[in-house]
Parts: structure tokens; C-alpha cells; sequence
């Protein structure tokens, strides 16, 4: 009896931080995340305060939950870095595909207060993969790895954001002009 009241508490307890969550995204489309408080997403999610606080501390813990809930989903798609599928399609980052694709996470991507941030905890997932993969290839140093990282990842969540209304062939159109141009560059990295 109490292991179906303990399993009960846990689908309860999952589905309201899944509410706080979705709370604090819907938020994200509407203001930037310096102006958003506990009262807008208690309001949001339909839930009182003292709710909030048996979940998260405070709003920055919520934030944390989200980036681990989206980069958990991305982390395989960021270990597929560097170009190395040889066909067109394989060389824009999949992180693209996945932020133009779940429209639930392009407020916490797109938000112009989070952006730091976002690069932050993106590279936290993917630089050690990435100059570990392309510097077996190259030869390249850390430091021209690095910035070719946060050169690609800035240009991924720039294109997205810009396009992500764009129809899907449009789109494809416009990866497929991005997967040349990386698999070109790719190909000559290790050239003088």
C-alpha cells in the first residue's frame, strides 16, 4: 500500500515541476527572464506559492531543471559535431534541427537575457567532444578549437532564431547552403 502512495507522490511531484516548468517557458516567450517572478509563474502554472517552494527554491533552480531536461535531449545530437557524414544534411549541428524541431525549448535558447548563459551551459555539454573529435582530425590547437565551437554554436542559434518561421523546404534550402559551406571548411581544417 504505501509503495502505490510513494509512486503516486512521485507522478504528482514530476507532474507539478513539469507545470512550474512549462510556467516559466511560457513565460520566456512573453518577457525577458529578469523580469519574470515566482508570483507570473505561480500564476501561469495555477499553483500557490508555498507549491513553488516545496519544488524549487527559487527561480534560477527552475531554470537549472530546464537545461537539464533540453540539453539531456540534445547531449547525443552534440557529440555528432564536426562535419564528418560527407553527404549534405549531416553537417549543420543537430542542435539546430533540435531547437527549430521543439518549439517548448526555443524561448530558453532564444531569450536575449539567457544567451550567455545558454552558450554557457551548451558548450558545458559539447566543447570537450567537439575539440576532442576535430583535434584527432586536424591537429588543430585548443584555443582555434574553441573558437570554432563557439563560432558554430553562435551561428547555429543565430540562423535558427532568425528562421525558425520559415517553411520546412525553405529551410532546407538554407541548411543545405550552411552543410556546403562547414563541409568545406571541415575537409581543409587540417591545411595550412
Amino acid at each position: 500500500m504505501e509503495q502505490t502512495r510513494e509512486r503516486k507522490t512521485d507522478r504528482r511531484t514530476l507532474y507539478t515541476r513539469m507545470v512550474i516548468k512549462d510556467a516559466l517557458l511560457a513565460l520566456l516567450a512573453e518577457k525577458d527572464y529578469v523580469h519574470i517572478t515566482v508570483t507570473d509563474i505561480c500564476r501561469e502554472a495555477d499553483i500557490h506559492r508555498s507549491t513553488f517552494y516545496l519544488h524549487y527554491p527559487n527561480i534560477p533552480e527552475v531554470l537549472d531543471a530546464l537545461f537539464a531536461d533540453a540539453l539531456g535531449s540534445t547531449r547525443s545530437l552534440l557529440t555528432q559535431l564536426g562535419c564528418e557524414g560527407g553527404k549534405e544534411g549531416d553537417c549543420a549541428w543537430p542542435l539546430c534541427t533540435f531547437l527549430r524541431e521543439n518549439r517548448k525549448y526555443q524561448p530558453l535558447f532564444f531569450s536575449d537575457a539567457l544567451r550567455s548563459l545558454v552558450v554557457e551551459r551548451i558548450a558545458a555539454s559539447g566543447l570537450a567532444d567537439f575539440t576532442d573529435r576535430l583535434r584527432e582530425r586536424t591537429g588543430l590547437s585548443e584555443e582555434v578549437l574553441q573558437a570554432l565551437f563557439y563560432f558554430q554554436l553562435n551561428g547555429c542559434l543565430a540562423v535558427v532564431r532568425q528562421n525558425v518561421a520559415l517553411p520546412a523546404e525553405r529551410w532546407a534550402h538554407i541548411q543545405c547552403g550552411i552543410d556546403r559551406f562547414l563541409k568545406n571548411g571541415f575537409e581543409h581544417l587540417s591545411e595550412p
